[in-house]
């Protein structure tokens, strides 16, 4: 059976169910199609619908049921009903529909039955504006995939727009997602129906927080057309498991900050073939990781390819380890003569587009193409590599213990080396080697080997970013201050840094710098080092001035310059979901102060010290006068990244304190 390409999906807070332990209940009715539009609807929405601004969904109805097709199996048939009321122009973007069809050379998938209109209420009568069908576009969006989308017309504040739509494919490895809850509008209704045959068993993954108004399983039977035997019409009669789910004022979700993947947390239901029926015997889909490694290591645009004999990956090899050196050395240099020379232009896509062959020639691919290659070409120099596949932050989490392939969208490579694991990632030309992009620190990931094929676990805790940050102060004849910053980042920050700094340039970099600081600060002689070095920590320093009044009665000036935390990055009462930081941190600031030639200290900042749930964190603010200068030393760290909603508060008035303390001046006082 053929398998539809992995497409981008996301998902958290599960359970799994496979459809054959549906408890079956009585048999649910079907909702009818939705009334025709009336006067009335163009009404007030309830109050408790309109805390998002923009629309409101009134309908999301679903139904995906099965019929055969002409390879003596079956196709899904997904049928889509949509009613949405637009309040005002913010939500325009939702007369416009995108829908995206796998459509291979063969055995496409097919999009009809589109039937769409907007509705306007004029002068106390409903008028209805329908879609033509020379309005309906069709672009391809990558090489097996093409785009249908339309514009609803005569779409303006308060309209109706209503659309349906159909698709047919014979691609039953994943079922459409169904997502009940919108991340930016309210929904009164939404409505998934399934109604699949006994020969095909789904894994069943659920996740959110609301309740479902309706969650009722039965069972029934049905007939199919299996294409032709003998040139007679084949059918088939089979019992189907049904399911009917609705959920009803379903809120927008509230995106807050520090959440990676607002998709990991909304109501929705994914679906992956699990296992087939041919009326003879049962075969297994993806029912476990050791399976899905076994399919994954035969795909041909995956693990088929790597340790084939192909003499360009040959002389890609010799071209990097021209030096020759050990195995560590050599590693090295099929590393950097990846990242120099090879370009990602795909950064979702875990499989490969071309041959290996055709990746060396073309030096570009998915970052499929390019980690598979690395694969393969440390596999040439006597190194025990494999891929290690995951979902990076920004598509969602993956689970550990049921291979669902739709959630994969990256993936890594692992080599060990004197005993020692390797993990790198040659599609980002500013990594170090055997640094990743905090975008891979996603929890679990899998490595894909006949041989020592297993699971680990890439936690952003466990990612530790050390930056140290210093700053002297000391007085010129004129009465200004002036003074030199200091820098040194993190391996994650540095990265980071590097990429900002090769998009846009230094001078552009420190140009936003002094932009920052206004015309009281003067910055000079900036500079960054280790830009070239990618294992190295990157350092960012300049000097700098500040403008003052010579002679002013007194000085005020906050210790904390261009660095700290000034706003609370906590401020909303509560919170629903978890704390997601990109990683664990240790920041260091030291500031250094030469008290000007006839000042003194008239009021100092007062030392504090706080932790964070015992120890999950702590904050260390130590700052005194003594021999003409001022001494802060201020330490902020958190021993881990992901925080739990129960511990918000906490964290909340931590970051409460940091900042009050942050804020305060230093006040001298004119002799």
């Amino acid at each position: 059976m053929t398998l539809r390409p992995v497409g981008r999906l996301t998902i958290t807070m599960f359970f799994l169910l496979i459809f054959w332990g549906v408890p079956l209940l009585a048999q649910d009715k079907h909702i009818k199609e939705l009334s025709p539009v009336v006067a009335a609807d163009f009404g007030p929405i309830s109050p408790k619908n309109t805390d998002t601004v923009g629309a409101v969904i009134l309908a999301d109805i679903g139904d995906v049921h099965f019929v055969g097709n002409q390879h003596n199996w079956f196709s899904y048939v997904y049928q889509r009903h949509t009613r949405i009321k637009i309040l005002n122009k913010k939500a325009f973007d939702l007369a416009t529909v995108h829908i995206t069809l796998y459509r291979p050379s063969d055995d496409q998938e097919k999009l009809d039955k589109v039937v769409a209109s907007a509705y306007n209420l004029e002068n106390g009568q409903v008028t209805e504006v329908k879609l033509q069908k020379k309005d309906i576009f069709e672009d391809r969006e990558r090489k097996e995939y093409t785009e249908t989308r339309f514009t609803l017309p005569a779409v303006k504040e308060g309209s109706i727009i209503d659309y349906t739509y159909t698709i047919t494919s014979p691609y039953d490895a994943f079922l459409p997602t169904w997502q009940f809850q919108s991340e930016r509008y309210p929904c009164l209704w939404s409505e998934l129906m399934v109604e699949i045959p006994q020969a095909l068993f789904y894994t069943l993954v659920k996740q959110g927080v609301h309740a479902y108004a309706i969650d009722k399983g039965s069972e029934g039977v049905n007939t199919y057309r299996m294409g032709e035997n003998n040139g007679n019409p084949m059918t088939v009669n089979a019992a189907v498991t049904k399911h009917h789910w609705v959920m009803q004022d379903i809120p927008a979700f509230q995106v807050e900050g520090y959440l990676f993947c607002p998709e990991n947390y909304v109501d929705k239901i994914d679906f992956q073939l699990a296992k087939t029926y041919d009326g003879e015997q049962f075969q297994d889909y993806y029912n476990s990781w050791k399976q899905a490694t076994e399919q994954l290591m035969t795909k041909n645009t995956f693990g088929a390819t790597l340790d084939d004999d192909d003499p360009s990956v040959k002389d890609c090899v010799k071209k990097a380890v021209a030096a020759g050196g050990d195995f560590a050395g050599q590693a090295r240099e099929i590393y950097y003569y990846l990242t120099k020379n090879f370009t990602c232009d795909d950064h979702y896509s875990m499989y490969m587009r071309n041959s290996l062959g055709d990746v060396v020639r073309k030096r570009s691919g998915t970052v499929g193409d390019i980690n598979l290659l690395l694969v393969a070409m440390l596999r040439k120099i006597g190194l025990s590599a494999a891929p290690v596949v995951l979902t990076t932050r920004d598509v969602g989490f993956n689970l550990a213990n049921y291979p669902v392939l739709e959630r994969l969208n990256y993936v890594i490579a692992r080599v060990r080396i004197d005993g020692k694991v390797v993990f790198l990632d040659a599609a980002h030309p500013k990594l170090g080697f055997g640094q990743l992009d905090g975008n891979c620190y996603n929890g679990h990931a899998r490595i894909i080997s006949l041989k020592d094929s297993g699971s680990v676990f890439l936690e952003p805790d466990s990612l530790l970013e050390r930056k140290t940050t210093v700053v002297f102060i000391s007085s010129t004849d004129k009465g200004d201050e002036e003074g030199t910053w200091e820098s040194t980042l993190g391996p994650q920050e540095s990265y980071e840094l590097r990429e900002h700094v090769g998009e846009g340039g230094e001078r552009a970099f420190f140009q936003n710098i002094q932009t920052q600081y206004g015309e009281d600060i003067l910055i000079s002689d900036g500079g960054v080092d280790s830009l070239d070095q990618p294992e190295a920590p990157v350092k960012v320093h300049y000097s700098f001035k500040i403008r003052s009044g010579e002679g002013e009665a007194k000085i005020y000036l906050n210790p904390f310059i261009g660095t700290g935390v000034s706003k609370n990055p906590f401020m909303a009462a509560e919170r629903k979901y978890p704390i997601e930081m990109p990683y664990s941190s240790d920041e260091r600031y030291i500031f250094n102060m030469q008290i000007p030639d006839g000042y003194t200290v008239e009021e100092l900042p007062k030392s504090a010290k706080a932790t964070l749930n015992g120890n999950d964190g702590a904050f260390e603010y130590l700052i005194a006068a003594q021999g003409g200068m001022i001494q802060l030393r201020c330490r902020l760290k958190l021993n881990k990244a992901n925080f739990a909603p129960e511990d918000y508060r906490s964290l909340r008035d931590f970051y409460a304190l940091v900042v009050q303390k942050e804020a305060e001046s230093i006040v001298l006082k004119k002799n």
